[in-house]
């Protein structure tokens, strides 16, 4: 519980300073982006809390603000992947049957993919092709790596989901409601996907 606690109150803590990386850039008198060749590789003072860079740069506020993005593609990445997974798992075990099958050998093909190579070519590609805002754009290069983290990350999650699904279909609490008459929209909101909350939601947390 105190390593959870400390890992909640760091990442909060990260947070917290990603948020307000305007006020702290405005607060020291620094942009992070302009360079000061003057105050290359100065050591950690009043000024520069954590120093600066090769070109002048204030270090404090170049993490702030690459955490802003580093914090934002890692949540929205995770989130989408989260949701790509818990759909297909949940329609793979409830659908069974075809659904099942392709959904699941599906899921093998990509694990079965080398990653690393696809991740050269997805990245290589030219996004202005497929109606996406042009490399270099910040958001085109956002966009693009929550997409590749997304494609490569829902794959667990369907695993996870349609096992956890699968058991909770199998159960008597399930079976009693469908005996008694309730819908499968039912089934699935009040059953279902609060049984597959724990494990996706550990998922999504890796």
């Amino acid at each position: 519980m105190t390593r959870l606690a400390l890992g909640l109150g760091l990442l909060g803590l990260l947070a917290l300073g990603a948020a307000a990386a305007p006020l702290v850039a405005d607060a020291l008198g620094h942009d992070p982006f302009a360079p000061d060749l003057l105050a290359r590789f100065e050591p950690p003072s009043a000024r520069h809390p954590l120093g600066t860079d090769d070109l002048g740069r204030d270090i404090l506020t170049r993490l702030l603000y690459g955490a802003r993005v580093s914090l934002a593609v890692g949540l929205a990445a995770a989130l989408a992947a989260a949701l790509i997974g818990t759909t297909a798992g949940l329609l793979a075990a409830w659908r069974g049957g075809a659904t099942d099958a392709l959904t699941m050998r599906f899921a093998d093909f990509m694990l079965a993919l080398p990653a690393l190579p696809l991740l050269v070519l997805l990245a290589a590609a030219d996004p202005a092709r497929i109606g996406l805002p042009a490399r270099g754009e910040a958001a085109g290069d956002v966009l693009r790596i929550v997409v590749i983290l997304a494609l490569f990350g829902w794959v667990g999650v369907a695993r996870l989901a349609r096992a956890a699904a699968l058991a909770t279909f199998s159960r008597d609490h399930v079976r009693a409601a469908r005996a008694l008459g309730a819908g499968e929209a039912r089934i699935l909101r009040r059953h279902v996907l609060p049984a597959l909350l724990p494990p996706v939601a550990v998922a999504t947390a890796l």
